[in-house]
């Protein structure tokens, strides 16, 4: 009995040991990649997993983003200083502190193979910045929240903040300038695809051997290179090819997948590029509220993400879900449908929009106003035209002039613009008087082109 206690101890002792080894390997191969500003960091220790918490090495992360770094041995606790914003923690215990204020962690900081590591997210956060998690690809992006504007002067472009500040100088290798999305902007030279600046201003994607990109989505980027100008695939990140070039068409990703097309039908990949819904149709959109709408030879469907159809949209005209609704054409007439495909809102609307922030545009007797998702209406048909409501506000249309509204359908902004794009962080691209300005959601001008 004893011989099969101390046989049965060796064999639970070395699997203990092979664990051990095996987790050791596993963290100095977990893969998980930093990037911050679009630069990937490199240390002399890798990021490691626990609890779906990202972890790093506290002295490495604390320099990087500029903190003054203090640790006291007897307390056991670490500081970080900067700007008037001091961090807190304190090794195997799960409350931290920003400033006195405490917060609860869901990862303690702790010792690992003799270095202390710190929770990444709730120190980069602290720090001010947003912190985006790509699974699949096992990369954490770090970039700033400030929100930055593409504005030219001249033909020069740059970025300015939400005050009208330049951020970005204007530059003459920028002949053209996209939005930021996920920290990265797209930028041309001399009118041809040059690369991603990140928010600082820094080509971090140089163009190298691509044509062309678009803008990042869940951390993919459609692009085609030199050789493959007729086929996508898609980037990562840290401008990484990770799925080659095969695709005519390709759309941005979207709740984990995006349509593409394969020869000349349209399918769905998801961000390993491996075909998730094969190419069997004629057009295909995004996923949204976990629902595509495709056609076959003119008819209009609605799938879910295993490609099993919903609902056989028998309408002339179908607009992707939105908040639990679709926009239908019956007839001649637009309504709204729900998932099962049943009619919620009768179809008598000359125009529908799709549902946004609670309500949507419906044109009815030549005059647009919203309802809500129970078919009432909240503001009465009387503008011309109007727009989506996006962070509070529409922009609408008045004796031929553009302006903004609140949900009572009262007037923000009054119409005086002959154009404006919805607003966005705060902001609103827009043709004034005064030219090309941006206006902020008081109707300011804070910026406008060729301003001195």
């Amino acid at each position: 009995m004893m011989k099969v206690s101390k046989v049965a101890f060796s064999f639970l002792f070395t699997i203990f040991i092979i664990a051990l080894v095996s987790q050791g390997t596993a963290l100095a191969k977990s893969g998980i990649k930093v990037v911050l500003y679009g630069s990937t960091l490199q240390g002399e220790h890798l990021p490691v997993m626990k609890n779906n918490t990202v972890l790093v090495p506290f002295k490495e992360i604390f320099k990087t983003l500029g903190f003054t770094v203090s640790y006291d041995s007897a307390s056991k606790t670490i500081s970080g200083d900067k700007s008037g914003t001091t961090i807190k923690l304190v090794i195997n215990q799960n409350i931290a502190w920003i400033n006195n204020t405490p917060s609860t962690l869901q990862v303690a900081p702790q010792i690992i193979n003799g270095s202390t590591y710190v929770p990444l997210r709730f120190i980069s956060e602290a720090s001010g910045l947003e912190v985006k998690w790509y699974g699949k690809s096992q990369i954490v992006s770090l970039y700033s929240k400030q929100n930055l504007y593409s504005a030219s002067n001249g033909g020069e472009f740059g970025y300015i903040n939400a005050q009208g500040k330049n951020v970005i100088d204007y530059q003459t290798k920028f002949t053209n300038a996209y939005p930021f999305s996920e920290g990265l902007a797209i930028v041309y030279s001399s009118g041809k695809f040059a690369g991603f600046i990140n928010q600082q201003g820094e080509l971090v994607i140089p163009k190298g051997n691509y044509y062309d990109a678009k803008d990042f989505s869940e951390g993919l980027a459609a692009y085609r290179t030199l050789d493959t100008v007729s086929k996508y695939g898609y980037m990562d990140i840290t401008g990484a090819s990770v799925i080659k070039p095969q695709f005519k068409k390709a759309n941005n990703f979207s709740e984990g997948m995006a349509a593409v097309q394969i020869g000349s039908k349209y399918g769905y990949i998801d961000s390993l590029g491996k075909i998730i819904i094969k190419a069997q149709y004629d057009s295909a959109k995004d996923f949204s509220d976990g629902v595509a709408l495709v056609s076959i030879n003119g008819a209009f469907y609605y799938i879910d993400k295993k490609g099993k159809t919903l609902i056989n949209a028998d309408y002339s005209k179908a607009d992707s879900f939105s908040e639990g609704l679709a926009a239908v054409k019956k007839g001649s007439k637009f309504g709204f449908i729900n998932k099962k495909g049943k009619i919620e809102i009768p179809a008598i609307y000359e125009e529908a929009h799709s549902f946004s922030e609670g309500l949507a545009a419906v044109k009815i007797n030549g005059k647009t106003g919203y309802l809500d998702n129970k078919g009432t209406m909240i503001i009465p048909n009387q503008f011309d035209a109007a727009g989506d409501f996006y962070e509070g506000l529409a922009a609408a249309e008045s004796g031929g002039k553009t302006g903004f509204i609140n949900k009572k359908g009262v007037w923000v902004i009054q119409p005086t613009l002959a154009w404006a794009q919805p607003f966005s962080n705060g902001l609103s691209y827009a043709y004034s008087e005064d030219g090309e300005v941006y206006i902020n959601q008081t109707g300011q001008i804070v910026w406008r082109i060729n301003q001195p």
